[in-house]
């Protein structure tokens, strides 16, 4: 008997196994995957442009990669100096543009793509369907069609809400017409009929025109008829468009073909509909870019298997640049989120108790916010928001969302009314009893208002009464009133009572609203329902309004579809339909978008240069999640572990104290410090940018601004074709120069420059700028002499552009010196303090792990045992999993921790890195080795906080990690030492953190009359984590030169003996 044959399973198409574009770009970083090129260019330390608007991201790739030979450095640096070109333009209006590290990459992967496609399109397909034919083989021999010249025309970005995809198509449109422009040189048949942005409605037209606007980009709203400008930026709603044009909607035929085509929210209408053949009939002949953050669920959702093949083949050959939320969740950007997932479906009683745990949460979030917003403002933390929304994308408002919707007033109304019953449930929850179950079988909100059980001592009354005033802005109990806004279609007002303000607003769209009245007037829920004739002021708009005080919305689809409101912080989900991943994934990311420390876009436990984090923080930081009903959230769950997001459904956070051990201290420790009361920003007077007096000139003259422009000139002339071989040298600007200065282009600039500074004490008068540059002796400039004459137009431009750098060096200089001078006879020594911001209390430490909470309550309860009996802990260092936690006994505090790479775990203050901790390490050893070094002397050493501890601003504003004091009975030593990596020190020796070695005696000298019982001794040093092999090749300097400026090197075992051997 034969034997039976075995069917073949053809596997499930996705989308991320068919992204042949996008790897074919990373291969060219000798790259597999996107996570390999993240880990290197992340750090926040490449963010930015050098003195010479390089972009350091630029220095880095020509270091690291081209060497490779994939990249060609002279390409890289042409491509380098478009992006700034575009990052001006785009940033000017915003008050300046920093680039990410995955933006960097979008536009520089673009520039690579449209040179190929516009300059050399027959080498470009080469090369693209050779990487083609190997990743089809790689990949089970998946049939990807070749790239065509066809083909060619359509580029897509699959990245992630919040990540600026706005920003990125702004720079696309100036890249394609560059390129274009550039290619026209050499075919003046090419052409471009228009450009023309597709959006989903008519809402995000007019937020697409207000963006393009701050980027001086020439734009209006499509009209019919009316004239428009050849390079205006036509923005319409793609539901305008049609096969044949009416009054309110217009033909695709009418715009012809041959245009330049952005589409926004790309993913909609991929699979069969006539929204995607109108967008490709625009583009016929011409180009499009698309733009959507879930082109992967949409295809997904493609009911057809070979419909949905045939979309992820094409699209995996379009999308150049895969930034989707799992990367920029794991970056670090966005809030954090906790999902409060059930183990299964309640009874009405549990499910009122769970609704009032998600509302008490939310409450507690807007307590925190409102206990110190003066502390959180640095961090943009908004007003928090309650949002109910649901991932319906039905035009008309369904049953099961009015049903949602029903439920949810109906336990708002019960909340306000019934207070007994529900002071009862606060109090299971504040007791951490509700008998509500996760998944594993513990209390669902364990441990979550620890805030309030604090601040109200577990008193739900209380607590109930002070979250009527701040969540529905009454102070008393009483019925919800429903309140039809007949002025404002589709909006509905919610007050408490008839005479208070309104609390919330629902937004069910046209006609719901009337449906939704009824339903309650049938329903016998005790809500009361009324009619404003009179209302005109969109309470959907107020949200956003800085004093807003509508605290909740409910029902609005607008969340999905392009509203922006950075106040969400709790989710509830109505009407959460199955088959919508694309939408769940968009609803989610808006959720959790975040504006970050000083703009960042990160959530503080991320952030690459930590400041000092407000206790409670993670809370207001993080968007929390439930459902109104029970499978809801299994769906939501289900779409997340698809997009291989942790699910964060069980939180633990634990505190772990710490023992101080300054009361043990035998010493007066000195610290340097500007007198109490003493301001420069308030107290100095203003000052105002004028030419160099003579101590600042003698300054300035010593230590010089030096501008080099040789790589830029070389960079040009290799794109204008000419000789490169330029004769290097050094020039002055002339009278003849400044005769073409434009006055407006450096005052502009140089106010930009102040604002982004905040130079905020200092005074530019437009007049004194060109007396400046008139003054010689103050700067070193680099530039072939050929490009010091005034033969073009572009040579004038030049000119410009070298005297904005140097004014720019010339403002900081200036600031620095004024400052110094201004604060010197204010420094004096003190006395470290027991209230010193560098000494800390406790730990905050958040679990990720559910399966890990039982182990680590374990872990800490014994480490708080031995720091209550012992005052420190057992041994030097011990670890569970990746949590490592240490006690050197010269550190001022213990214990300290580190956490290696495994389970997730955050900890605030943030612990120590890899440097870091073997700078300790190395320091006990030495301590260790060698007892009788300290038979006489005692050594402390303390952790210092960035912007808060010490620092010193000679020195850039330098905040050493640590502080050592040696200190004897006649004597002592401050040394501050900064154990980190050396290879983005601005790319330069004289770095002024590595010259602080010298500069810092110079403050020893000038502070020591301050201080009357000791002599005390200042010293810096830079602990290196670079290997000296790779610092001396990048450098130029040999291992020697760099000790002999106090730069050591942490892996040379010797490395604190040597640094001991100075300071003893």
């Amino acid at each position: 008997m034969a034997a039976k044959k075995t069917k073949k399973v053809k596997k499930t198409i996705d989308l991320n196994d068919c992204l042949v574009l996008h790897k074919y770009f990373l291969s060219l970083f000798g790259k597999t995957d996107f996570k390999g090129l993240a880990e290197d260019m992340k750090s926040a330390d490449l963010e930015g442009y050098n003195e010479e608007n390089t972009a350091y991201f630029h220095e880095f790739i020509l270091r690291k990669y081209v060497k490779l030979g994939f990249l060609n450095k002279d390409k890289l640096k042409e491509y380098d100096e478009n992006i700034y070109r575009y990052v001006r333009q785009i940033g000017e209006g915003r008050g300046g543009l920093t680039l990410k590290y995955f933006q960097y990459l979008a536009l520089l992967f673009t520039e690579i793509y449209l040179d190929g496609y516009f300059l050399d399109r027959e080498n470009f397909i080469s090369d693209l369907n050779a990487f083609l034919q190997k990743f089809n083989f790689a990949n089970n021999g998946d049939s990807i069609s070749d790239y065509t010249a066809d083909s060619l025309n359509k580029i897509a970005y699959m990245c992630a809400t919040g990540s600026g995809k706005t920003l990125i198509m702004h720079a696309n449109i100036l890249q394609y017409q560059h390129y274009l422009k550039k290619a026209r040189e050499y075919n003046k048949s090419l052409t471009r009929n228009k450009i023309i942005l597709l959006t989903p409605n008519e809402g995000l037209s007019r937020q697409h025109i207000e963006e393009m606007k701050l980027s001086d980009i020439s734009c209006c709203l499509f009209e019919k008829n009316a004239l428009h400008g050849r390079d205006d930026v036509l923005v319409i709603d793609i539901n305008k468009l049609v096969e044949q044009g009416k009054v309110k909607t217009v033909s695709v035929d009418s715009f012809e073909q041959n245009n330049l085509v952005l589409v926004d929210e790309g993913h909609k209408g991929l699979s069969g509909n006539v929204w995607y053949d109108l967008r490709s009939r625009l583009s016929e002949n011409g180009f499009s870019f698309e733009y959507s953050a879930t082109f992967k669920q949409a295809i997904k959702e493609e009911k057809k298997k070979s419909d949905a093949e045939a979309l992820a083949h094409q699209y995996g050959k379009a999308i150049i640049f895969d930034y989707s939320y799992k990367y920029f969740y794991n970056d670090g950007y966005g809030k954090e989120y906790r999902i409060y997932n059930l183990k299964e479906s309640l009874s009405k009683e549990q499910r009122e108790i769970y609704l009032t745990g998600c509302l008490l949460s939310f409450y507690q979030q807007m307590k925190i916010y409102q206990s110190d917003k003066a502390t959180f403002a640095p961090f943009n933390i908004e007003n928090p928001l309650l949002v109910f929304v649901g991932n319906s994308v039905n035009k008309t408002v369904s049953k099961d969302e009015l049903t949602d919707v029903q439920e949810v007033l109906a336990f708002i109304n019960g909340f306000t009314v019934n207070k007994e019953k529900t002071v009862g449930r606060f109090k299971m929850l504040l007791d951490d009893n509700t008998g509500l179950l996760d998944e594993r079988g513990q209390e669902l909100f364990y441990g979550d208002f620890s805030f309030l059980q604090h601040l109200f001592d577990r008193k739900a009354e209380a607590v109930y009464d002070d979250a009527l005033k701040t969540v529905f802005d009454t102070t008393s109990t009483g019925r919800l009133h429903m309140v039809n806004l007949k002025q404002l279609p589709g909006e509905i007002g919610l007050r408490i009572g008839s005479d208070n303000g309104f609390f919330g607003v629902i937004n069910v769209g046209v006609g719901g609203d009337s449906e939704l009245i009824r339903n309650i007037e049938k329903g016998k829920t005790g809500i009361v329902t009324d009619d404003n004739q009179f209302e005109n002021e969109s309470l959907f708009r107020k949200i956003n309004e800085k004093n807003s005080k509508i605290n909740m919305l409910i029902g609005s689809k607008k969340f999905t579809e392009g509203w922006n409101s950075w106040r969400v912080s709790t989710m509830g989900l109505i009407n959460f339909a199955r088959g919508e991943g694309s939408q769940a994934i968009q609803l989610f990311g808006r959720g959790v978008r975040l504006k970050g420390y000083e703009n960042c876009l990160k959530r503080s436990s991320k952030l690459d240069y930590p400041a000092t984090v407000p206790n409670n923080i993670r809370k207001i930081e993080t968007l929390t999640i439930f459902g109104v009903k029970a499978d809801y959230m299994a769906q939501f769950k289900e779409y997340l572990e698809k997009e291989d997001l942790d699910l964060n459904d069980s939180i633990r956070e634990f505190k772990l104290p710490v023992v101080s051990r300054f009361p043990d201290a035998k010493d007066r420790l000195k610290v340097i410090k500007v007198k109490e009361g003493i301001n420069f920003k308030k107290q100095s007077k203003r000052l105002v940018l004028t030419t160099p007096e003579d101590g600042f000139l003698d300054n300035l003259v010593k230590n010089k601004v030096k501008v080099d422009y040789n790589a830029t000139v070389q960079s040009l002339a290799s794109i204008r074709g000419e000789d490169v071989n330029y004769q290097k040298g050094e020039a002055v600007l002339e009278p003849l120069h400044l005769a073409f200065l434009d006055g407006d282009k450096l005052y502009s600039e140089l106010l930009q420059y102040k604002n982004q500074k905040a130079y905020y004490n200092i005074s530019i008068e437009k007049p004194l700028l060109p007396e400046i540059l008139k003054i010689k002796g103050w700067y070193t400039l680099f530039i072939p002499a050929a490009f010091m004459s005034i033969d073009s137009f572009d040579k004038i431009a030049r000119i410009n552009d070298i005297c904005v750098m140097l004014l720019k060096n010339y403002l900081d200089r200036f600031l620095k010196y004024h400052k110094a001078q201004w604060e010197a006879p204010y420094l004096v020594y003190g006395d470290l303090k027991a209230n010193d911001p560098n000494f800390i209390d406790e730990y905050n430490i958040t679990l990720f792990n559910k399966d890990r909470f039982e182990e680590f309550e374990q872990l800490f309860e014994g480490i708080k045992d031995a720091l209550e009996k012992n005052r420190r802990l057992n041994k030097y260092q011990d670890k569970q999993l990746n949590f490592r936690y240490f006690d050197f006994y010269s550190h001022l505090y213990t214990p300290l921790i580190s956490i290696d790479k495994g389970i997730r775990i955050e900890v605030s203050p943030v612990s120590l890195n890899s440097d870091e901790k073997r700078f300790i390490d190395r320091l006990k050893d030495y301590c260790d080795a060698n007892p009788a070094v300290f038979a006489e002397k005692r050594l402390y050493l303390l952790r210092n906080k960035s912007k808060m501890g010490m620092g010193f601003f000679e020195a850039g504003n330098f905040y050493p990690d640590y502080i050592m004091w040696i200190a004897e009975s006649t004597k002592q030593s401050i040394t501050f030492i900064d154990p980190k990596g050396i290879m983005m020190l601005e790319r330069n020796i004289n770095n002024p953190k590595i010259q602080f070695y010298k500069t810092i005696k110079e403050l020893e000298i000038r502070l020591q009359p301050t201080c009357t019982e000791n002599q005390v001794f200042l010293n810096s040093f830079i602990l290196s984590g670079t290997p000296a092999a790779d610092a001396s090749a990048f450098y130029g300097l040999k291992k020697l030169k760099f000790e002999s400026m106090n730069v050591l090197f942490l892996e040379d075992e010797d490395c604190v003996e040597k640094m001991m051997s100075k300071v003893l």
